[in-house]
């Protein structure tokens, strides 16, 4: 009997589960339905099947996406490669120095976490606006990387901290100095979790969008989520086109995630075993 209830229960757990996933993957489909559809299918209704599939919302959204995707790739790489090294130095610094304050000074910067980041979307406006930073890739490029440093030395500074004190006293027995052996010894040990830091922080530079919409008007510099935004106008907007654009827009979100699911999978289970 109880092995009866206790499939009953896996059972409904799996369809519930199922349901989920089911109701998560649903916007989805209507994304790509609605990419091959033409303007007359999209006013009939969310749920009309397309008459004919219309290819060319594809080719005109691919022309219209290209440059705006070489500006979010700039854009995600430049901001992935300021946050591993930032991070990686600062989070060394807490872990393995120690220096009046330290304590401090990293609880204020995870502190930062708690802050949400609508409340600091003027202060930073202003700034980069005094700085004349406006308009250019730097105002993008800089607050990604100083955001995505603070988790990142939270998650670096466990780790760098959780390895064991006799690695580090061979590499200086033998002379190695404080960046040779961050270089030679801790980097290496901790692509896991760097690759994870990696794959969060492309992420959510490629799918920022209110922060490249408020400080990049220049057409030219525009990362792929604002650029889309060329498909609607002030009278109507061409969704089959904008939707075409959207799913080739997640293309390469796909494509790093694929190639970097074991980093990112490796980097979560380190970080589990080591709390």
């Amino acid at each position: 009997m109880a092995s009866r209830a206790s499939k009953k229960v896996s059972f409904v757990l799996i369809a519930l589960l199922s349901l989920f996933v089911l109701f998560s993957f649903f916007p989805l489909l209507i994304m790509v339905l609605t990419s091959f559809k033409s303007k007359m299918d999209v006013s009939l209704g969310v749920f009309h099947l397309p008459k004919a599939i219309q290819w060319d919302n594809y080719s005109r959204a691919f022309e219209t996406v290209v440059p705006f995707a070489w500006n979010s790739i700039l854009i995600a790489v430049c901001a992935v490669a300021g946050v591993l090294v930032a991070s990686s130095l600062a989070a060394y610094a807490f872990a393995r120095y120690k220096f009046p304050g330290r304590e401090i000074l990293y609880y204020l910067v995870i502190a930062l976490m708690m802050v949400p980041t609508v409340l600091v979307l003027i202060p930073m406006f202003k700034l980069v606006a005094a700085l004349g930073m406006l308009n250019s890739y730097a105002v993008v490029i800089l607050p990604q990387i100083a955001g995505g440093c603070i988790i990142a030395v939270f998650l670096l500074r466990s780790f760098f901290a959780g390895l064991p004190e006799d690695l580090f006293e061979s590499f200086r027995i033998d002379g190695a100095k404080e960046l040779r052996i961050l270089r030679s010894l801790v980097l290496p040990l901790s692509k896991p979790i760097l690759g994870t830091i990696a794959v969060l922080n492309f992420h959510s530079s490629w799918n920022d969008y209110i922060w490249p919409l408020v400080t990049i008007n220049d057409k030219a510099l525009k990362p792929i989520v604002t650029g889309i935004m060329s498909f609607s106008n002030d009278y109507a907007t061409d969704y089959g086109p904008m939707m075409a654009a959207y799913v080739l827009a997640s293309v390469p979100l796909i494509l790093v995630i694929s190639f970097a699911m074991k980093y990112f999978v490796d980097g979560l289970t380190s970080g589990a075993v080591k709390a």
